[in-house]
């Protein structure tokens, strides 16, 4: 609130009220922001160890935190000659976000960030909590489960891929300790291996913040989760982006880290395609959807939202899987 109130301090009670509602970010927007996030906090709050199932709070403790900054490249398939290719983050293992565990906390490298995209989500775009419920969910990206367990305590069912297999297996522990493994699914898996029958028109919603940058191929990325959503299904993608009016990407390709150090293996970065909101926007449009809204959230950050309205093809020349639906 002081950060809007002070660019406004000269202006009239009518004109402070007009300004605020037009300024992106306002304090009436955060407002419901943070009472959404409350909301949200609750919900992640039942996992604890005191719900936990066929597993003690010890045994669930020493599993997770045995995992903690353990180096391994085998279990990932990478050979000796390309490992200095790699991201840091799939050779040595991270916990992904804050999570109060009751008998223990662990703070993640993204914080709450959970909470506050889907926060964010409910807050830009024309979309609700309730309606995750009685809902499939795509979830793309989980790493150590953060985002799915919190999706699993909204919907009916979430389907969880994560490319890094040892977060993958986490998020599969987690969710057989907390027994929910009735409702959510978790498989080591490309997005890009999901271009098949079996997910053609399965869910209603393909969650996708923090993933779509870190993508060679970014349009077909979002043709084949087009084409996993039901006909009404609703995509939410977040990403790295550039704040540019024009439908600019930046490249900046697997050489480039924001932070950290390589002998540390703890560099961020790893980013292909960096999106203006109107560059998320086209290719959005591209891969099909309709009713797309795109919105620059500040700290780099763009959001989008998108619905499939009906199956429709997709312009194939030079695309990189001509056979897709």
């Amino acid at each position: 609130m002081k950060r809007i109130l002070s660019n406004l301090s000269d202006a009239s009670p009518k004109e402070l009220v007009n300004q605020i509602k037009a300024k992106p970010g306002s304090f009436i927007e955060d407002s419901e922001a943070d009472r959404i996030s409350d909301q949200l906090r609750t919900l992640f709050s039942i996992y604890q160890t005191s719900n936990l199932k066929s597993i003690s709070a010890d045994e669930f403790k020493q599993a997770i935190l045995s995992k903690i900054g353990s180096i391994d490249a085998d279990i990932e398939g990478y050979s000796e000659s390309e490992l200095d290719r790699q991201r840091d983050l799939s050779i040595k293992y991270y916990w992904g976000h804050n999570h109060d565990f009751g008998d223990f906390k662990l703070e993640g490298r993204m914080g709450n960030r959970h909470i506050n995209l889907l926060s964010n989500f409910v807050t830009y775009f024309p979309i609700s909590l309730d309606d995750f419920r009685q809902k499939q969910i795509f979830d793309i990206g989980c790493w150590t489960g953060g985002t799915t367990l919190l999706l699993a305590a909204l919907a009916r069912n979430v389907y969880a891929i994560e490319e890094v297999k040892k977060y993958a297996e986490t998020v599969s522990f987690l969710v057989k300790s907390f027994n929910i493994d009735n409702r959510v699914s978790v498989e080591p898996r490309s997005l890009y291996d999901c271009n098949s029958e079996q997910f053609y028109q399965r869910f209603d919603i393909a969650y996708f913040p923090g993933v779509i940058y870190h993508l060679s191929d970014p349009l077909l990325a979002l043709r084949i989760l087009f084409n996993s959503l039901k006909v009404g299904g609703v995509i939410l993608v977040e990403s790295a982006g550039i704040n540019v009016d024009e439908p600019f990407c930046r490249f900046d390709g697997s050489r480039i880290y924001n932070r950290g150090a390589k002998e540390k293996l703890n560099c961020g970065g790893w980013k292909w395609f960096i999106p203006s909101p109107t560059a998320l926007y086209q290719m959005m449009k591209e891969a099909g959807f309709d009713e797309i809204q795109t919105k620059w959230h500040g700290a780099r950050r763009v959001y989008g939202y998108g619905r499939k309205v009906s199956q429709i093809g997709i312009c194939k020349a030079g695309l990189s899987v001509p056979n897709i639906m």
